[in-house]
């Protein structure tokens, strides 16, 4: 099992990759890398060991072999900073090239980087991959509904990269919406949340764009993962990156094709290696042939276990609650609260016309194997920026 990528790891451990103190006592238990019997004894790496080292101490790269320094506040706690060489910028080019390429994303191509300019790795992910494809690109670092129209109608923008939430932002004002349409869009790359197929379909017919799926994280980069032509899962670079899909409970692999949570391992003399490296995130992996054509294998990712709610011995996630609402013709904001006594409440933007039909309040109640109270208040309420969380565990 992974005798490829054990064997990439070998000779990274000998090239002195996991030299330092952060990398070696993680190692020590697994005494090599030559089975995955013994890689599994690697203890996992989380998200506060990161943000409780300094950088240099994560890395054997030097200031001269530095391409960037970024930092992250995540959700929480203190500044997480990662060190990006100039290796990473050439491994970040392939991946690049790999998603776009086959999308059709070219020089002639101007892009709009609709995020903030604080979001860190994201944005400079973002303006990274047009110049990677010989685009050019405008930065909108406050992207409002209004700064992004003023940027579609004034500029010839013809792709489009930002959060879901973003893009839809424009969609109670009938005016931006027909600006949007008539725009120069033609594709939108959405990435820094899940995107269902209802959204999609949504967001499709709001830029009268055609809409892909992108995943990073700003542990390895953005895009390290995003959707061919076809739209049916997020295409990878096995050869970089080893994904382990494991029981959340077990800590075991699962069988081939199903849900587990994704723990990474980077398969390159990375500024700083992730090994093994505990993200939360509930994924499957497919490695069946795409209609693309291409031999990378896919993996569909559910959301992430910190954001779902257990009930019963099964996880709930936001995007199969969005995709429920959306097969019934709701295309609101929406949270769901797991009240005292594991009661769900269900609370949706109240908007004109819209009430919910009995099928759509039943696969509420199949969803969340409860009887569940649904109530509608105004949209202030519900104010949502691509960070809040969609469920709400009241009783903690």
């Amino acid at each position: 099992m992974y005798e490829k990528e054990m064997k990439k790891l070998m000779k990274l451990y000998q090239d002195g990759i996991f030299s330092q103190p952060f990398y070696a006592d993680k190692i020590a238990g697994a005494q090599d890398f030559e089975s995955y019997e013994n890689f599994s004894k690697i203890p996992f790496m989380y998200k506060d060991d990161l943000r409780n080292t300094k950088p240099f101490d994560r890395t054997s790269a030097t200031t001269k072999d530095v391409y960037g320094i970024f930092s992250s506040s995540g959700t929480t706690g203190s500044k997480t900073f990662y060190v990006y060489s100039k290796k990473d910028k050439k491994v970040y080019n392939e991946f690049v090239k790999a998603f776009y390429s086959e999308l059709g994303v070219n020089e002639r191509d101007l892009g709009g980087v609709f995020a903030p300019v604080d979001t860190g790795v994201m944005a400079h992910s973002m303006m990274w991959q047009f110049t990677t494809m010989g685009s050019g690109y405008v930065n909108c670092p406050e992207p409002s509904p209004d700064n992004m129209i003023d940027f579609v109608e004034a500029l010839p923008i013809t792709i489009i990269a930002t959060r879901p939430s973003v893009v839809c932002s424009i969609a109670d004002n009938p005016q931006y919406v027909k600006s949007a349409g008539e725009s120069n869009v033609r594709m939108l790359l959405l990435g820094g949340g899940f995107l269902t197929e209802g959204r999609r379909k949504f967001i499709e017919k709001m830029w009268g764009a055609s809409c892909y799926s992108m995943f990073g994280m700003s542990e390895v980069f953005g895009p390290m993962a995003g959707e061919c032509r076809y739209q049916d899962g997020l295409h990878y670079l096995d050869k970089y990156l080893l994904i382990e899909v494991l029981d959340p409970v077990t800590h075991m692999p699962v069988e081939p094709g199903e849900y587990g949570v994704a723990v990474y391992t980077t398969l390159w003399d990375k500024g700083f290696p992730i090994l093994r490296y505990w993200t939360d995130d509930y994924i499957a992996v497919d490695t069946s042939p795409c209609r693309c054509g291409r031999d990378l294998p896919r993996f569909r990712y559910k959301g992430r276990l910190a954001d779902c709610l257990e009930i019963k011995g099964q996880y709930v996630f936001p995007r199969m609650l969005e995709e429920c609402l959306f097969k019934y013709g709701f295309e609101g904001e929406y949270r769901a609260l797991q009240e005292k006594g594991n009661r769900i409440k269900v609370v949706l933007e109240k908007r004109d016309g819209y009430s919910v039909s009995p099928g759509m309040k039943k696969e509420i109640d199949e969803l969340f194997m409860n009887e569940v109270a649904i109530e509608f208040v105004p949209k202030e309420k519900l104010a949502y920026d691509g960070h809040a969380i969609r469920f709400i565990k009241e009783n903690g």
